[in-house]
């Protein structure tokens, strides 16, 4: 017999977290369903111990708690009537916490700017660009609350270009060299660099230690000092015992009326892989915005506009990459500590083209660098370390324009281990994009140089395979006042179901110029407020 919820979650990464903690704080018996393993096995009890995290990229690459390609391959299309191929790309965290375990931390804000793209620049010939539904006031309050329960520490007043805001919960950690080499260099430009915001706790902070700086944030902190939606929201709320934590039960289905305008709940494989059923009152889906829309066209639900898995949108990431003659070691601090949001906003040229923002830090570490060395010559570069030792990274998130075109399907062919339909993935990018690069990447280098490094090495990720590699996944179901031309209401409810909503990135009408989590974390925080009290309009409330 199925068991009954008020809400089902699928996903438990920085949307489907944050929803359960809201929900669950107020009373809502929730059910939180991820697809991978717990790596804490104290989390639902009264002190939260040591993880199953270390510092070890061997685990990162024999898929431990990540996306693993061996069971769930994906195919991708690269080119306009181009053959689909099976390759291994974006492969988010898979466990409990899902990417906030294992993302930097890097946590800006958007500004107004980011939200009214087609209203201050006007459409871009061959993109879906548009507006957002909503206003960077409507975010903000959720933004606090956001920054308060995972632990985001910065300077509320040292980025002359981002909106007002209150306070962050924490100052700014300790600055790392190779960020302070190229802040310098940056300043000598005339621009302004200032700390990252960052769920990283500078210091000790609701019952968390401060980050010790060991370097390995992509591997799962073991200390338990970066933000996680695991170690803060959904620990917050399974200690109310409103929560009911499913891990390794991946959901396979969303059950509907057969009219397909409401959901009863969802089917799914257990730990076993024996199917269940979960019913409840809402659904929310947070499994990203690859695997969201993913469902949802497995399901057969939600696409009267035809737009679900289309407008899939990655920030473009482009470097200059410094080699500098003293050893900078950036390797042991956060991997990006300072930033700057110059580029983004207009710089008074006839020809400006907007520009993203820009990380002033970087890192490579020892496995990743030795797998990249010839055999003849491994044991000396791996000793010795001068490139490893002493490279900075000036990288820019360029906006990748939204395409209808770009888009996830049901591929045919490829079946993964549960027998699903695997994902395929169109992707191919706008001639605005490159135009992007082409602009900003001699300023990059012109920073790492200002900055002291003696060799710079251009590199623009996507131009070396066509792969993104960003790890923000946006735009698969947009949200949209009019449900022809979107996929969700500007509260995340799906047009076409009333008690269906999204919360993850792919709600997204266009990228921004800002890494996305603490944003998709502030828009769950807003959904779930308004599914509370409707009638209060997403305000936030003590």
């Amino acid at each position: 017999m199925a068991q009954d919820f008020d809400a089902i979650i699928v996903g438990s990464g920085a949307g489907g977290g944050v929803a359960a903690w809201v929900l669950a704080s107020k009373g809502w018996k929730v059910a939180l369903l991820e697809k991978g393993r717990s790596a804490y096995p104290s989390l639902g009890a009264p002190v939260l111990r040591q993880s199953l995290w270390g510092n070890d990229e061997l685990r990162r690459r024999r898929f431990f708690g990540f996306h693993d390609p061996f069971i769930e391959p994906r195919t991708i299309v690269q080119a306009a009537g181009g053959q689909a191929e099976q390759k291994e790309f974006q492969g988010l965290g898979v466990t409990v916490g899902g990417g906030t375990v294992f993302y930097d931390g890097d946590c800006p804000r958007v500004t107004q700017l980011d939200l009214r793209m087609l209203s201050t620049f006007g459409a871009v010939p061959g993109a879906s660009v548009v507006d957002w539904p909503i206003s960077y006031d409507d975010l903000a309050p959720h933004y606090d609350e956001v920054e308060r329960l995972i632990g985001v520490q910065g300077a509320a007043d040292a980025d002359p270009f981002a909106e007002k805001r209150n306070a962050y919960p924490m100052p700014p950690g300790r600055p790392a060299k190779v960020g302070t080499l190229l802040s310098k260099g940056a300043k000598s430009l005339g621009y302004h660099p200032h700390p990252m915001p960052m769920a990283n706790n500078s210091i000790a902070y609701r019952g968390r230690p401060a980050c010790v700086d060991c370097g390995f944030c992509a591997m799962g902190c073991p200390i338990d000092a970066k933000g996680s939606t695991a170690v803060t929201v959904i620990r917050d709320a399974l200690l109310t015992g409103n929560l009911t934590l499913f891990a390794e039960c991946c959901v396979t289905k969303v059950v509907a009326t057969p009219k397909g305008d409401h959901a009863t709940g969802v089917e799914y494989l257990d730990k076993d892989g024996k199917p269940a059923t979960l019913n409840a009152k809402h659904i929310i889906l947070a499994a990203n915005a690859i695997e969201t829309p993913r469902l949802l066209l497995a399901s057969e639900i939600g696409n009267s506009s035809g737009l679900v898995g289309k407008n899939l949108m990655f920030h473009m990431v482009f470097a200059a990459v410094g080699t500098f003659e003293e050893e900078i070691r950036s390797y042991r601090s956060r991997v990006v500590a300072h930033a700057l949001a110059d580029f983004t906003v207009p710089d008074g040229s006839a020809d400006y083209i907007r520009g993203g923002y820009v990380e002033l830090g970087g890192q490579i570490q020892p496995v990743e660098f030795g797998a990249t060395l010839p055999r003849q010559v491994h044991k000396t570069m791996m000793v010795d370390g001068k490139f490893r030792r002493k490279i900075g990274s000036v990288s820019m998130m360029g906006e990748d324009m939204p395409q209808e075109a770009n888009r996830v399907e049901l591929d045919p062919k490829v079946r993964d281990v549960y027998g699903r339909p695997v994902a395929r993935v169109t992707y191919v990018r706008h001639a605005h994009d490159q135009a992007v690069v082409d602009r900003y990447m001699p300023k990059l280098t012109a920073i790492a140089k200002a900055a002291g490094a003696t060799g710079v090495q251009e590199v623009d990720f996507v131009a070396q395979d066509g792969v993104p590699e960003s790890k923000h996944l946006l735009g698969t179901t947009r949200m949209g006042d009019d449900k022809a031309t979107s996929v969700t209401d500007k509260w995340g409810r799906m047009h076409d179901l009333d008690n269906v909503w999204v919360a993850d990135g792919g709600v997204y009408p266009t990228s921004t110029a800002f890494n996305p989590t603490l944003t998709q974390q502030a828009l769950a925080h807003r959904m779930a407020t308004y599914l509370l009290n409707p009638a209060g309009q997403g305000k936030v409330t003590p």
